[in-house]
Parts: C-alpha cells; structure tokens; sequence
C-alpha cells in the first residue's frame, strides 16, 4: 500500500504543477460523463477524483483516487502499534488555535480530491484572524488573478483547483475575516524536467519570502498541496517547500498533514493508522507528554497528523459539510428540467463567472440530496444534460 500511494502523492504533486493554470471551460461534468471517461482512460483517476469532488459526489472522489491502484492496508508491527496506542485524540481546532499563538507561520495541506480539508481549514480563519493571522497563501490560485481579496470571491479563471466549492468559499471565508489571499505556486521554470520538482519547491518559498519581506511581521497561513509542508527530505533526497522556506527564513513552520488520518474509499485502502474508533470529530493525537503524532514521517514528515473520521451522509451531503452556519437547503421539489441535472448555487451578488458557493447533481425525481448554504441569498441555476436550464431564487 505504502509504495503505491507514495507514487501516487509524488505524481499528483508533479502533475498539479502542470494544471495549476489550465482553465476548464466547463469544470462541472456529469457523473455519468466523468465515468465514462475513466473507463476509457483508466490513468485518468487524478482529474477524475477532482471533477467528481467538484460535483459533490465525495464517496466517487475518494474511490476515483485509487481506481487504478491496488491498494492493501498493511498491519503495524508490535512495537508501531503499541506505540501509537500511548497517543489519545485531543480536539483538533482548540490544540492548532492554541499552538498558532507561538507561531509566525502555519502550514497545512489538503489531498486535492477531499473538500473536507478545505473546509476544515475555512473553520480555523476566524479565530486565527483574531490571533493577528493576515495572510492565507494557497495553492492553486492563478498570479494573474490579483484582485481577489479586493473583489471577495474567486471566478472560474482564478485558478484550476478553486472551482471545487469548497475552495471558493475557504477564500470567501478568508476574505470576510479581513485575510489578503496570496498566490504562491507560480514563477518556476516548467521546461527544465530535470529539476522540476526542485525548481517548483524553490520558486514557491520565493514567492513566500516576498511577503515577508513587504511585512516582516507577517503572520501567514499556507494551505498548500500533499507533501509541500514536508520539513524532511524523502529518502531519495528530495526537499520540499517547508524545508527549503525553514532553511531560507529560519522560521519553524508548525506543519499539520491532513491527507494521512484521513478516509479513504474503504477502511482497507487507509492509512495503516487510521482507527474509526479515534473519535467523530477532526483530532490531534497526544502523548503524555502533550507531543503530536506524525503519520509515515519520511513521506509526510510533518509535525502533526490531523485525524477526521469517516462521513455520515445527512441528506444526501457529508455531515462535515454542514455547520451550524451552513445548513441543507433542499431544492428537489423545484426542479423543472430533465434528470440527470446539475444544481449550482450562486452568491446572489455575485456574477455568473464566479465559483458556485454549492454544486450537487441530482440523478432522478427520487434523489433528494440537499445543497449546504450560509445564510443569504442566492441565484441557483437548474442545468440539464442537454442544456435545458431553470433558475431559481433561494433565500436561505
């Protein structure tokens, strides 16, 4: 299991690289569709995963991911395992919010096809705001799109990864609490394969270290892809940004992986750490000596791996989704055109350029699944395979 999705993080780094800045002129794609294509194209898993992640379906993200890989959760050994039953799950937000007092720079990443990291660090803004945290610095976001804070939201063109909903509404969010929203993977050499990876890890610390320099007392928070927080080298040598951007800056980032303690399509296929058991809200988990567990440190090596316990469905939707401000909003009995159709849930102020604060598809008369919204107004737009469209005003 471990050498497969090795290979798989070190390709997904690799090839987001290259679609940082491709534009989709039509990002949302039929469940059906996105099926059909993987069947053809079996090696298509990674952009698979994140059209069905941007369509709501999380379970078909998650199963899209490791489709073409034989992935075999392997046992820990005696000593792993009773060393990792010292370790006891303790709140998540309040250990990160606790810890961000004493730190200058915060590095937490996402697996690209699960919008439940996205969310989960849209949940830390607040607070870290509060605690004098001015800069989210993100991965994805294109650097010609430099009126994004000023605006509010992002737009389809803003970059590839942020037309998943979850995403445009983690730089809504930040905007809201008063964060400059930066761009930081952008203005490497793409042509120099040889040194790709170094050169991109390198451009993207310089990109960081621009900031500090304008406000040397920055605080910053980077949401970055898979393995950029890793602060060790792999055992092949390789670095990464969060190590390159300690030894530039001689700032200790606190480095919190989200994509090891995560759910995977089946308990099978998880991270030989993972235990449903460890609780039903996201965790750190602690030792005696209040010191953090770190999953796989050679290929993640980060300082703390963040626990989220697998999904219950609520209304057709991940219950991770919905908070006590975003709640379902049920839209079936609405619904004119032909099935399958795509809902997409607009910010009412927002134009028809922006990204959707909420997209679902809806397979038939049956399918009851709910959007998740904040409060306000919104434009939703009714969108059948053959085109056929229906708008609706929803007041949530």
């Amino acid at each position: 299991m471990l050498d497969d999705m090795k290979k798989l993080a070190l390709v997904a780094l690799l090839l987001t690289g290259a679609v940082a800045h491709a534009q989709h002129t039509t990002p949302y794609v039929f469940a059906d569709d996105i099926a059909k294509a993987l069947r053809a194209q079996p090696d298509q898993n990674q952009p698979a995963a994140w059209q069905y992640a941007a369509i709501g379906r999380y379970q078909a993200a998650l199963e899209a991911w490791e489709k073409s890989y034989r992935v075999v959760r392997t046992p820990l050994a005696r000593a792993d395992s009773l060393a990792f039953a010292a370790y006891r799950p303790a709140e998540a937000r309040a250990y990160i919010l606790a810890r961000a007092r004493q730190e200058r720079i915060i590095i937490i990443n996402e697996a690209h096809h699960v919008p439940r990291h996205r969310a989960f660090t849209a949940s830390l803004l607040p607070a870290l705001a509060a605690q004098g945290y001015r800069y989210l610095v993100v991965e994805g976001l294109d650097a010609a799109d430099s009126l994004l804070t000023q605006r509010g939201y992002p737009l389809q063109t803003s970059g590839y990864y942020l037309s998943e909903p979850c995403y445009g509404n983690l730089l809504r969010t930040a905007v809201k609490v008063g964060m400059q929203v930066r761009p930081y993977d952008y203005g490497y050499p793409e042509d120099d394969s040889a040194n790709r990876l170094r050169n991109r890890e390198l451009g993207q610390v310089r990109n960081i270290r621009r900031i500090l320099a304008a406000d040397p007392q920055a605080k910053i928070l980077i949401h970055c892809g898979f393995g950029h927080l890793s602060e060790r080298p792999t055992p092949e040598g390789d670095k990464w940004m969060a190590a390159y951007l300690k030894e530039q800056t001689g700032i200790d980032p606190f480095t919190i992986d989200q994509t090891q303690l995560t759910e995977a399509a089946t308990l099978a296929t998880s991270n030989r750490y993972y235990r449903p058991q460890l609780g039903s809200q996201p965790a750190v988990l602690l030792n005696a000596q209040r010191q953090p567990f770190a999953a796989d440190p050679q290929w993640m090596s980060a300082d703390a791996s963040l626990y989220h316990p697998p999904a219950r469905l609520v209304q057709g939707r991940p219950d991770w989704l919905i908070t006590a401000e975003r709640q379902p909003v049920a839209v079936a009995s609405k619904i004119k055109v032909p099935y399958p159709c795509q809902v997409l849930a607009y910010v009412a102020s927002e134009p028809a350029g922006a990204v959707p604060a909420d997209v679902i598809e809806l397979a038939d008369k049956a399918d009851a699944t709910a959007l998740v919204l904040a409060p306000g107004r919104y434009r939703v737009v009714v969108r059948s395979r053959s085109g056929q469209e229906q708008v609706v005003e929803v007041q949530r």
